[in-house]
């Protein structure tokens, strides 16, 4: 018999994030779409699933807003949310008020995201079985019904009711009378128990043994009240005994399900780290192997365009430029993987920078000549960030070369370096006044082989924005952009001021 399909509830209002979706998902889940929350709500209603995924970003009622209705009505149902990079707030809101189990920054991954499905699901099932063993143990518990016996200070039984009377294996009617201590293992501790437990104190809880009949020991939890109103001179407890053995048993059960469940998160934690490691060294070492062919392609492309202009045969020369310029685009291509490899297997060594110092030597390293009075730094004097001095050199490297690039063609290019504090963070901006691009993709910019323009109007490999955000979250910090069609770009990181402030988890979060 096959297993059911993970019903899984997709709510964003674009319909080409409908269908990615659900042409990724759907061979082996059961994938329902909704284009806003209010239909998804509907569909709830008609039928329960068992993830809802969420986009933040909806006209409205946003992901957090619809994801804390979910829990409220609907607890069972796990929750994810879709957002960008820079929707931190929505997600704390979605953390607290709506308890999800885990957050996927958009593009999402498949792989990654499919991951998070069938672990929140995994979960759910887990919850439900230990939701189930512990109903089921209340139903046994609750119809049993509880033992309860009244006992003077000299711990003689005064009244009993038929569950003690069946607890202790004697007619409860035999009971009066006699001393209940005897039926309890260690009564003397449980006697200086009950004496120095004062009149007008609360309820206390004691766990004791008692021994059944044949002798048989009983693990029991007894709540102890002293009663008022009796007569002058009577001390009178009131003990309710749970027999806790088979509650004790599935205390073991239950921790014993904890153990597993933290053993397979372990587990899955730990393979998940592995296959990053695993694509970090495949990266590298193609990246690496691809160098020495590449140069020499392109060493020969050389040799044949020299001979072809020594010849001067016209026809061939425009083949060996194109050889020379496609071996050389390669060249970077790999010069860049390698260096975004190396950003997450790089440890980062932080310390005092002076920001000022590092951002001249970033310009008189990066920026000809000519362009150098196009450059202009608000920073104030003595500035210093708390970072690693080399990293943050090769984000400052990669902001200022894409603020160069695409202000280039404008006829009075103009860049700005900037600096400002917040309470927890030192905020960088690069600001240029070049071709810009529309705001709505501002999210897609520090993706990896991410482009907003074709290569035809400005070369590159859509590798440097990555490393400034793979080296920024390294740092805990965040990264931003904000942009404008014939206006410019600025770029922004936000780096913590305080080493308290910069832990960060190696992957994804959970709630």
């Amino acid at each position: 018999m096959s297993k059911k399909k993970i019903r899984v509830l997709f709510v964003d209002d674009e319909g080409g994030n409908r269908k990615a979706f659900k042409a990724a998902f759907r061979r082996d889940m059961d994938v329902v779409l909704a284009s806003s929350g209010e239909e998804a709500l509907r569909l709830l209603e008609q039928e329960p699933v068992h993830v809802i995924v969420s986009d933040q970003r909806m006209p409205d009622m946003v992901g957090s807003e619809l994801l804390t209705l979910v829990r409220d009505r609907y607890p069972a149902t796990m929750r994810i949310l879709l957002t960008g990079y820079s929707d931190l707030e929505a997600v704390a809101q979605a953390i607290n008020k709506g308890g999800i189990f885990a957050y996927a920054t958009k593009p999402w991954d498949e792989n990654d995201l499919r991951m998070r499905i069938l672990q929140a699901h995994e979960i759910q099932e887990l919850r439900a079985s230990r939701e189930a063993l512990l109903n089921q143990y209340s139903q046994i518990f609750g119809s049993a019904g509880d033992p309860i016996v009244l006992v003077d200070h000299r711990g003689r039984i005064i009244e009993a009711n038929p569950a003690c009377g069946k607890l202790l294996g004697v007619d409860q009617r035999l009971l009066i009378g006699r001393g209940f201590m005897q039926h309890v293992e260690n009564a003397r501790d449980l006697m200086r128990s009950l004496r120095k437990h004062p009149r007008e104190g609360g309820p206390i809880n004691v766990d004791l043994t008692i021994r059944g009949r044949d002798g048989a020991q009983i693990d029991c939890m007894m709540t102890l009240t002293h009663l008022t109103g009796c007569k002058a001179g009577k001390v009178v407890f009131q003990a309710i005994i749970k027999d806790i053995t088979d509650r004790t048993q599935e205390e073991k059960r239950l921790r014993k399900l904890n153990r597993d469940l933290d053993r397979r998160v372990a587990v899955r934690t730990a393979q998940l780290l592995e296959a990053l490691e695993d694509i970090g060294s495949f990266s590298y070492s193609v990246a690496h192997d691809l160098r020495s062919p590449l140069k020499n392609v392109l060493a020969l492309s050389e040799h044949l365009h020299a001979q072809a202009t020594s010849k001067g045969d016209n026809d061939s020369l425009p083949f060996t430029e194109r050889i020379q310029k496609g071996a050389q685009r390669m060249l970077e291509l790999v010069d860049d993987l390698l260096r975004f490899s190396q950003t997450n297997t790089r440890e980062i060594e932080r310390r005092t920078v002076d920001l000022n110092e590092l951002v001249d030597l970033v310009i008189h390293e990066q920026v000809p000549e000519q362009r150098q009075q196009h450059v202009h730094v608000e920073i104030a004097p003595r500035t210093e960030v708390l970072a690693d001095a080399p990293m943050l050199k090769v984000v400052l490297h990669n902001l200022l070369s894409n603020a160069l690039k695409f202000s280039a063609q404008v006829p009075e290019p103009r860049i700005l370096i900037a600096h400002r504090t917040t309470d927890e963070h030192d905020v960088i901006e690069v600001r240029d006044n070049g071709v810009g691009f529309d705001n709505k993709h501002k999210e897609q910019v520090f993706g990896a082989f991410k482009r907003l323009h074709t290569n035809a109007q400005y070369e590159g490999t859509g590798v440097g924005l990555a490393i400034v955000l793979r080296i920024v979250r390294k740092h805990g910090g965040l990264v931003s952009a904000e942009s404008e069609p014939g206006v410019g770009t600025t770029l922004r990181i936000a780096l913590p001021r305080s080493a308290a402030e910069q832990s960060q988890p190696p992957f994804f979060k959970v709630a």
